[in-house]
C-alpha cells in the first residue's frame, strides 16, 4: 500500500488552512460592517429654558438613520409619552429652534438636534436620564435642569 507523499499532504494541509482563515474573514467582516452600520453619538446635551433638554445626535455610522423608525428614546427605561406629565421630542437639523419635528432621517455622518420638552417641573431641580437607543445598542445622557 502506498501513502500520501509528503508534497500532496502539505498541499491539502495549506487549501484547508486558506479555506479556514477565508471563512473566518468573510464572517468577520459581515460582523463588524453589521454593528458600524447604525451608530450614534451624543457629543452636546444641555438644559434649556430651566426643564427642556436639547441633544446633539451624530450618525457615526455607514448607513443613515431614520429618527421615527431607528432611534427609541426613553427616560429611566420608560418612554417618553408614558410619563407624566408627558415629555415629547421633536427632532429637527442642528440650526433649527425645533418647536415642531421637522426632521426625519439623519446621514451616515451628519447631525440632528432632539428637543425633550418637560424633564422637569417649574421650581424642581432634578437630572434628567435619557437612553437614546438605535439598532439595539444604547447611547445614555445625564442632564441637571434646574427647573
Amino acid at each position: 500500500m502506498k501513502g500520501i507523499t509528503p508534497i500532496i499532504s502539505v498541499i491539502i494541509l495549506l487549501l484547508i488552512t486558506v479555506g479556514l482563515a477565508a471563512a473566518a474573514w468573510t464572517y468577520m467582516g459581515n460582523f463588524f460592517s453589521s454593528i458600524t452600520a447604525k451608530t450614534i453619538e451624543v457629543p452636546t446635551q444641555k438644559c434649556i429654558n430651566g426643564n427642556d433638554v436639547m441633544a446633539i445626535i451624530h450618525n457615526m455610522g455607514t448607513e443613515s438613520i431614520s429618527l421615527t423608525n431607528d432611534v427609541v428614546v426613553l427616560s429611566n427605561g420608560m418612554p417618553l409619552a408614558s410619563l407624566t406629565p408627558a415629555q415629547t421630542l421633536n427632532w429637527c437639523s442642528v440650526n433649527e429652534t425645533c418647536s415642531s419635528t421637522t426632521l426625519a432621517t439623519v446621514l451616515a455622518g451628519g447631525f440632528a438636534k432632539a428637543l425633550i420638552t418637560h424633564c422637569t417641573s417649574a421650581g424642581v431641580a432634578k437630572t434628567c436620564n435619557y437612553d437614546f437607543v438605535v439598532a439595539s445598542r444604547t447611547q445614555s445622557m445625564n442632564v441637571y435642569c434646574t427647573g
